[in-house]
């Protein structure tokens, strides 16, 4: 599961033979996965005028595209890639995820919805449940978003980021005891859960713990989250 703007796995043999260190295609698959993403752009660009029905060299032109900013390049690569594979749910989530990111929520649903009727109970069927839940908290959704959080806990129970979620979500509801609950299994899966010691800091502070926020806080400026700062000169310092 992945919450970041943008995530790529690439799955490429880690020794590359001779025969497909000379297939451009797979050169631009390594430039991916050494974050490269303006060579990558370059490379399947000269593989898509040589064989504009190679799906996948539109796909990763577009996660390219889309690491770099240009998310309308991005879902147009992304648009070429599912109209050459339409069954394929990794370039529908993708376009789902691109969408979200433009805030077209409404096609980003749509693509959301045709996965989770495809594989509903499947890695990506998850994946999907996970992404709709953000839709709908970014659209202010709360309820709604906590319906689909508690499904994806209930498929995944140790997923550590969908107990996060739910938890904040909770908390948004003013649910700060079930929160603190929801965010605590969420470390107790993942202690470098950076948001869910945030997330807890403010259920705890609204709970009137500030001790204990204060603990959180200071955690999670360990792990590199600077946000909480004014919160720990009010209530800490």
């Amino acid at each position: 599961m992945r919450t970041t703007l943008f995530a790529i796995a690439v799955v490429v043999s880690t020794t590359i033979t001779g025969q497909d260190a000379a297939d451009p295609f797979m050169e631009g698959l390594a430039a991916v996965r050494h974050q490269e993403h303006r060579a990558a752009v370059d490379i399947f660009t000269g593989v898509i005028a040589q064989r504009p029905e190679h799906a996948r060299a539109w796909y990763y032109r577009g996660l390219s595209r889309e690491a770099l900013g240009d998310r309308t390049g991005a879902l147009h690569d992304l648009d070429r890639a599912l109209l050459l594979e339409p069954n394929d749910l990794n370039i529908r989530l993708r376009r789902a995820e691109a969408y979200v990111q433009a805030e077209r929520f409404d096609l980003a649903e749509a693509d959301l919805r045709a996965i989770l009727e495809a594989a509903p109970d499947h890695a990506i069927g998850l994946h999907a449940r996970y992404t709709w839940g953000q839709v709908l908290v970014a659209r202010g959704e709360r309820e709604a978003a906590l319906v689909h959080y508690d499904e994806l806990v209930r498929l995944a129970p140790t997923d550590a980021k969908a107990w996060c979620n739910r938890g904040l979500v909770r908390n948004n509801l003013g649910e700060h005891e079930a929160a603190v609950a929801d965010l605590a299994h969420a470390l107790s899966l993942d202690p470098t859960l950076v948001k869910a010691y945030g997330g807890r800091a403010h259920a705890l502070i609204a709970l009137g713990r500030n001790e204990e926020a204060c603990m959180d806080i200071v955690k999670a400026r360990e792990l590199g989250d600077a946000s909480l700062d004014e919160l720990l000169i009010i209530h800490c310092l």
